[in-house]
């Protein structure tokens, strides 16, 4: 099967080998040449993940060389560096090695600022004075060798915001001395450059976002203000051009509908070109290299495009592969789109990175788990990332450091190489610098390297990295609110009474024993202006005095708890006491009352008794009463007898006379 050279670069940037494929910014590098024509001088600007990088490289670069660029000589010396952490050092190197000159001595110069760089120019063959006496003297043969040799400077500050976002460069809303230096060498050249008519050109990139932070520079606002071009967003027939183009260059092909359903599902914000190049880099992969034409079966494999887009035998296709896939893998085609190609396919590289350093990493010993191997990349990740005014953005790290951080005895820097290199891989380039094709020694990495990730579209696209970067976040919070405390228990001789209390001291135990904070991470944080060695020797005293506070805070509480077990044990036995004393009361009072309770009930008896006798006492009076009335009555009676008798004797005895 023929092997065709894969026309998308993925998540980094472009090469200026593969300016052929690099399409749909045509207009926009004709109107950079020609301001750099006039001013000598550019700061190209535009929002994270517009390519500005791809267009100097595979753009500005390519036509420069190609002759579409008025300038002095044919000839291009391209002097390109990154600030990095020592921004003097990059531009001296990259001065040296296309100028071929002696770094001391270029360095040595450099350092005074000004019109040091334009000197060095001047003083190498690269550089021809035609008002020079050394012209002037010089034979037909001997100038036109002159003329051949002799070369425009094109230097490019690439990530031209390293000059703020190290803390090298930049901290407590100051430049170092070496970044100030650096950046005056750059305006200073352009402004030489541009007085004197100078075949010398300096370009930067820069992300928008910190052009307010340049007014810490002086002269760079009134740089930026003159030279800036900010990068457009592409329109629709420019976009067609970025996924189109590419492919049949290459010897592929791309269906139109697979193309309109990209353009359609870009999202607006940041990442668009990130994103995009990373899912046409999946699609070519996908398509056999692109043996396949790339269509939509393609995208719904790599978890881009939901299913109910696809009919017939692509429906049929799908469902034969998808069924073959494992439960860890199935999970992440639940939620199928653009973005989340991103994100699977990091996710994949994470589940495979074990056995990716089983199998293929023979340099490295083989004693560590599955779950040393996940501590590893979690590890890896939250270095190379740092939470910058809430946000995370990429943080240069080398693997030393990082190894430092990771702070186990088992897992040694090459164990840690072995991990991370499946996201160094030519498939994935992830992590920066990447592994080579054939070439074996890419995949070793020598203690100092410093590693990047590629782009921060990574860190926005990546669910796992961004719960990673979330705890980074937290864990920052609690090292700040943890430093407060400790401080003010510095600050006061260290008092007994700004230790923690028991509840502070159970949070502030627990972040602790968590996140395990050493030296190294916490230099990750200084964002002062002293040296590393400085920054570390301050990180370690902040370790010990932390184990310090927390093992004084817990004594100091265990005392307590001492004290307040030994006035419970106190107060409860003249609770006893108390209480004894008061059963006696409480004893007493009953038997009083039952006493009170019993009389009472005398009494009440005695009441009841005396009202019975009182009423059986006026019955009998009642009986009494009736019988005296009867007598009464009885001898009336007899009384009435008798006088009737009496009358009647009478009456006999009247008539007997």
């Amino acid at each position: 099967m023929e092997q065709k050279i894969c026309p998308y670069p993925g998540l980094r940037p472009f090469t200026e080998e593969e300016s052929i494929f690099f399409k749909g910014r045509d207009l926009h590098v004709l109107q950079i040449i020609k301001q750099l024509e006039e001013k000598k001088v550019l700061m190209l600007t535009g929002a994270s993940g517009d390519g500005k990088s791809s267009l100097v490289y595979a753009g500005v670069i390519p036509n420069a060389r190609a002759g579409f660029f008025k300038a002095k000589h044919n000839n291009w010396k391209i002097a390109d560096f990154r600030p990095e952490r020592s921004p003097l050092h990059n531009l001296t190197t990259a001065i040296c090695m296309h100028l071929d000159l002696d770094y001391e001595h270029a360095y040595g110069e450099l350092q005074q600022g000004f019109s040091a760089l334009v000197d060095l120019y001047k003083s190498t063959d690269y550089y021809l004075d035609k008002t020079s006496e050394k012209w002037e003297n010089a034979k037909p043969e001997a100038r036109k060798k002159m003329q051949q040799k002799a070369s425009n400077l094109f230097i490019l500050a690439d990530q031209f915001e390293e000059f703020f976002t190290n803390t090298e460069n930049f901290s407590n809303s100051r430049p170092s001395l070496e970044a100030y230096t650096t950046v005056n060498l750059l305006l200073e050249t352009a402004r030489i450059a541009k007085d004197h008519e100078l075949p010398i050109y300096v370009v930067c990139t820069m992300r928008s976002d910190y052009i307010s932070q340049s007014v810490s520079f002086k002269g760079l606002p009134e740089a930026i203000g003159y030279s800036q071009f900010f990068v457009p967003r592409l329109k629709r027939n420019e976009l067609q051009q970025v996924i189109e183009e590419p492919a049949i260059l290459s010897g592929g092909k791309i269906s139109k509908r697979l193309s309109e359903i990209l353009i359609n599902e870009l999202r607006e914000g940041f990442d668009q070109l990130p994103v995009l190049q990373h899912t046409l880099n999946r699609l070519w992969k996908e398509a056999e290299n692109g043996n396949q034409e790339m269509d939509l079966i393609h995208l719904a494999k790599i978890a881009g495009l939901p299913t109910k887009y696809l009919t017939g035998d692509d429906k049929d296709n799908f469902d034969n592969w998808f069924e073959k896939l494992s439960e860890s893998e199935k999970k992440y085609y639940q939620s199928p789109s653009l973005t989340n190609v991103l994100n699977t396919h990091a996710n994949l590289l994470y589940d495979q990175s074990f056995s990716y350093f089983i199998n293929e990493v023979d340099w490295a010993e083989k004693q560590i788990e599955k779950e040393d191997a996940e501590l590893i990349l979690k590890a890896v990740f939250q270095s190379l990332t740092k939470i910058d005014g809430g946000r995370a953005v990429r943080n240069r790290m080398s693997l030393r450091e990082i190894t430092n951080i990771i702070n186990k005895e088992h897992i040694s820097i090459d164990v840690v190489c072995g991990v991370l290199n499946i996201f160094r891989l030519p498939d994935s380039t992830f992590i920066h610098p990447f592994i080579e094709e054939n070439i074996l020694s890419s995949k070793y990495l020598a203690p100092d390297t410093v590693l990047d990730i590629t782009h921060e579209a990574l860190i926005r696209n990546w669910k796992k990295l961004e719960i990673w970067d979330e705890e980074e976040r937290d864990n920052l919070n609690s090292l700040d609110e943890f430093s407060i405390q400790l401080n003010r228990w510095i600050k006061n001789d260290r008092s007994r009474e700004y230790l923690l209390a028991i509840g502070t001291l159970s949070h502030f135990k627990g972040w602790f024993d968590s996140c395990l904070p050493n030296e190294y991470w916490i230099v990750k944080y200084d964002d002062s202006s002293k040296s590393y060695e400085k920054k570390l020797e301050i990180g370690e005293k902040l370790v010990s005095d932390s184990n310090v506070f927390l093992i004084e805070s817990q004594k100091r509480i265990a005392y307590l708890e001492r004290r307040k077990k030994r006035a419970r044990r106190w107060l409860g036995l003249a609770a006893s006491l108390i209480i004894v004393i008061l059963l006696g009361f409480t004893y007493s009072a009953m038997q009083a009352k039952n006493y009170l309770e019993q009389q009472k009930e005398l009494i009440e008896k005695e009441k009841d008794n005396a009202e019975a006798q009182r009423n059986i006492a006026l019955e009998a009076n009642e009986k009494t009463e009736e019988q005296r009335l009867i007598a009464e009555a009885k001898a009336r009676e007899a009384w009435l007898l008798k006088l009737e008798a009496d009358s009647a004797k009478s009456d006999a005895i009247k008539s007997s006379e």
